[in-house]
């Protein structure tokens, strides 16, 4: 059972409400902040209120930052040994910011036990991992230089972890460009790792419009494909607006996104077990707040694609995809990611977002008309870390030397 929690967000409170502390181990920061952590599931499944009432005066406001979702990623994939480590900055009574962190220990090399911080929502290297994008640290505009210098006395003082691997921040975001300084002030080794485009689509007012800015090849496919499907019989395309369409529809995205990785002798992401039930359960939830987007397209009776997109303050997010490419008359996937590039416009939304691209993603960028970076920050606290750090600068140091001209 989640109990609430009565922490106090900036512009939040109740004139003349009691605000309790965060609880737990306070580390004085250099401008009077306050940082305590938050260790235990019961203290973070109390957290909701106040969680997504500070994410929404952050920069740093996306869904994968939001509680529901960290949540039901920990209740999912910690594993025997993780621990909570989110820091909670407080300026007075009035909570400013929130590092969503947690540590894993993993052995370095195979042999040596070092504990790792990193954001929730992430696992890098790990099977099964969500995908979360965008990760940050929650923080009231304005407030993030100090914060980040506290959070990172708070975790020198309270010796966290022996490293830290903040995985897939926007390259644009003042954490990403903060992180280097606060490496350097506390003497830490670091490197910027797995950098990835995310192609999106500025959305214009109308569809037509859209067109337009495509290039002409692109153009003339979204248009040929629209025309090919409308000659096929019972084609329709549908949202799920209920439990039942819900659960019908996530079944047919699973089936179909196997089926496509099965033909290519791969294993799909939902193949593992706890990737598919964090789904479930997050459809549920988004669906119930008006943020799930699950579109399917119907030819000849039986469902041929199904996308499923989070809508969250003005952007569409493509998140999966299940589509039959078995069909060398129509290209499915480009006929419903084109239906619902053109029902965000007819929304009024602003962004449709396709995250970050894969190898076999060419077609994101065709679709797109800009792209933002996210990537990886490795800093390393303890020797053997540090050594493993120098150890890999050389090794790509060595394979740039002597790595065949391409």
């Amino acid at each position: 059972m989640r109990r609430e929690s009565a922490y106090c967000v900036r512009g939040q409170g109740m004139p003349g409400e009691r605000i309790p502390s965060a609880g737990g181990k306070g580390v004085p920061s250099p401008v009077a902040y306050t940082v305590k952590q938050v260790t235990t599931a019961e203290e973070f499944s109390g957290m909701e209120r106040v969680w997504n009432a500070l994410l929404s005066l952050s920069p740093a406001d996306t869904y994968f930052l939001r509680w529901e979702w960290l949540w039901g990623w920990w209740e999912t994939y910690a594993e025997e040994g993780d621990r909570l480590a989110i820091l909670v900055v407080e300026e007075g009574a009035e909570i400013v910011a929130i590092a969503p962190f947690y540590t894993r220990t993993r052995l370095l090399g195979g042999v040596y036990p070092v504990r790792r911080l990193m954001f929730l929502g992430t696992q890098p290297e790990s099977d099964g991992d969500v995908c979360s994008d965008y990760m940050d640290i929650i923080c009231v505009q304005g407030k993030n230089r100090e914060a980040l210098r506290s959070i990172f006395e708070a975790v020198a003082a309270d010796d966290l972890c022996d490293e830290m691997h903040l995985a897939r921040i926007g390259t644009a975001s003042e954490t990403f460009a903060l992180l280097p300084k606060m490496a350097a002030i506390h003497g830490l080794p670091w490197v910027r790792l797995n950098e990835a485009e995310s192609p999106h689509i500025r959305l214009p007012a109308e569809w037509e419009e859209y067109l337009e800015g495509l290039s002409s090849s692109m153009r003339y496919k979204v248009r040929n494909e629209r025309r090919k499907i409308g000659k096929l019989p019972q084609v329709k395309i549908a949202r799920a607006e209920s439990h039942g369409e819900l659960q019908g529809a996530f079944g047919e995205l699973v089936r179909l996104h196997r089926k496509r990785w099965e033909s290519k002798d791969l294993s799909g992401a939902f193949s593992n077990g706890k990737f598919a039930s964090f789904h479930r359960k997050m459809m549920e939830t988004m669906m119930a707040k008006g943020h799930l987007d699950l579109f399917s397209l119907y030819a000849e009776g039986s469902i041929r694609a199904v996308l499923y997109n989070i809508a969250y303050k003005g952007k569409i997010y493509f998140y999966q995809s299940g589509i039959d490419t078995g069909s060398t008359r129509v290209a499915f996937g480009y006929v419903l990611h084109s239906h619902c590039i053109e029902d965000a416009i007819g929304r009024g939304i602003g962004e449709y977002d396709f995250l970050p691209k894969g190898k076999t993603d060419t077609y994101k960028e065709r679709f797109a008309n800009g792209h933002r970076t996210v990537a990886d920050v490795y800093m390393a606290r303890h020797w053997a870390a540090r050594y493993f750090l120098r150890a890999q600068e050389m090794a790509r140091t060595v394979y740039s030397r002597v790595r065949p001209e391409s």
